[in-house]
């Protein structure tokens, strides 16, 4: 299959949007994607102290080479080893993570992580699927295996989103709704 911005072989395909891409192209959308988010979330403004959380997957992996490609000549901020001092909270977290978390919080009953205002706390590939996050990693020297989906409501959420591919943004797109209104 072929890009659908170029004529090279595609590398990733993107069924929520039709389209098709190839190594360069896929890397700049997801580049844009974590880019626009961060900016929706209020940027990193001059002097602040990001401290970015690691979970040992490739989640955190891609984040780390993502954030240094992209701050590279921002010489005015600090990276910090607590949390307790940092002014935003950088979290691996992909769409899948954040769509599987509103699905159980509703099969649950409960809300407190859903609208929880997570000020100071930006996931910059929360509007990125995990297989896409999990390509970028490779593509940087990723050596781990293949995320697998584990649980009921990730097995059914996988289903569903296979019939309905735009299901992971509508249920994120319901956070980001609950978490502004309870501002």
């Amino acid at each position: 299959m072929k890009c659908s911005r170029c004529s090279r072989e595609a590398v990733v395909t993107q069924p929520y949007s039709g389209l098709s891409l190839c190594e360069l192209h896929a890397a700049a959308d997801i580049a844009a994607k974590a880019k626009k988010e961060i900016r929706h979330r209020g940027g990193f403004p001059s002097g602040s102290k990001l401290f970015v959380e690691e979970d040992r997957t490739f989640r955190s992996f891609a984040l780390r080479i993502f954030l240094a490609d992209m701050l590279s000549a921002r010489t005015d901020l600090l990276f910090v080893k607590d949390p307790k001092d940092a002014d935003v909270i950088l979290e691996p977290s992909t769409l899948d993570d954040t769509a599987l978390l509103v699905l159980e919080s509703v099969c649950a009953g409960t809300q407190d992580r859903l609208v929880d205002s997570g000020k100071g706390r930006i996931a910059p590939f929360s509007v990125i699927p995990t297989g896409e996050v999990f390509w970028y990693a490779q593509r940087h020297g990723y050596k781990g295996s293949k995320p697998k989906i584990g649980g009921n409501t990730a097995e059914f959420l996988a289903g569903f989103t296979a019939e309905h591919p735009g299901t992971r943004y509508a249920l994120k797109n319901i956070r980001d709704a609950l978490k502004l209104e309870d501002k």
